[in-house]
């Protein structure tokens, strides 16, 4: 603080008793005195901004807890904060902005912060904004590009367009339905590649008349480490299935072994499903209902968006179809 503004200050809380220099203040009496703050006033606001300014970071952070306690009377100050030096404080301030209606402007400048923490704030108030307007869909999409992982998922969510829940027919049925076909998808021969940037669904990667022909050949049953690719992240699995003749069913399901952790999975270019429970997934067999995207007697297009956060990844235990009746 300037000389003269701390007398106020000291003026302020001792009732008139100045103190002839505000350097010789330790951090805890500068805290002790903005707690002894009372009112809601002009002077109080700007003795609070005063203390987010000061050199000591508990001290900043005490002004900054308590113009968030003034509410509407320390808005203004608490969007001031947003440019102030320390990234806890701007982190803070920015949830508080957004709580109390704060404009996209505030969002999208954390969006840029240099502290990845107020990007993350940032990201978080934009995808809970409602009706979602144009210019908020665009940030978030800026926000899918990140350089943070924890940033960059919690847009890449906001931003995925597919869900459908896991129901399936042979609940409709009250009958004991049972396999009466199985037919295993092929270990080898599948379409490959990698998507960093998480947006293969953008370009209609799931759709059957893609051209995968660029992509790497692997096979299933195993990581994608194993087949050489170091890497953590999202990929994209394809493969043409022949399939014979109908067979009498009342229902067709989907089973995978394991996928490494999570997956999506679309039939036919329909989206049919998820597996997505976090890094726990990675060994748990699921199902997915297909009874209505099959094509029988002819190829049928399979994809698998697989996702891992950590170790191996990949559609690593086999793949087959359940014909129920």
């Amino acid at each position: 603080m300037r000389r003269i503004e701390c007398v106020f200050l000291l003026a302020l809380l001792l009732g008139g008793v100045l103190i002839d220099t505000c350097f010789a203040l330790s951090p805890v009496e500068r805290r002790e005195g903005l707690l002894a703050l009372e009112g809601s006033g002009a002077e109080v606001v700007m003795a609070l901004v005063e203390g987010l300014g000061d050199e000591n970071g508990v001290v900043r952070r005490t002004a900054l807890r308590l113009l968030v306690r003034l509410g509407e009377g320390g808005r203004e100050a608490l969007e001031g904060a947003l440019e102030n030096g320390d990234a806890v404080v701007r982190q803070v301030a920015l949830r508080q902005v957004a709580a109390r209606g704060g404009v996209v402007a505030h969002l999208a400048k954390g969006l840029v912060d240099v502290d990845a923490q107020v990007r993350k704030v940032a990201i978080e108030e934009l995808v809970e904004i409602a009706p979602r307007t144009e210019r908020v869909g665009a940030l978030i999409a800026v926000a899918a590009r990140d350089s943070v992982e924890a940033v960059r998922n919690i847009a890449v969510r906001a931003l995925w367009p597919f869900y459908r829940e896991g129901v399936f027919k042979r609940d409709s049925f009250d009958l004991d339905l049972r396999p009466v076909a199985t037919i295993k998808l092929p270990k080898d021969g599948w379409r490959f590649r990698l998507d960093p940037q998480r947006d293969g669904h953008l370009q209609d990667w799931y759709e059957p008349g893609f051209d995968d022909s660029g992509w790497d050949e692997i096979g299933i049953e195993k990581v994608w480490q194993d087949a050489g690719y170091q890497y953590t992240g999202v990929t994209w699995y394809r493969r043409v299935v022949a399939l014979p003749e109908k067979v009498e069913h009342l229902a067709v399901e989907m089973h995978f072994g394991g996928v490494d952790e999570s997956a999506w999975v679309w039939v036919n270019g329909v989206y049919v499903g998820q597996h997505d429970i976090g890094p726990d997934g990675w060994n748990i067999p699921f199902a997915l209902d297909i009874t209505d995207e099959l094509r029988w007697g002819t190829d049928n297009t399979v994809v698998v968006r697989a996702m891992n956060t950590r170790f191996a990844g990949g559609i690593w235990k086999p793949v087959r179809i359940e014909v129920l009746k």
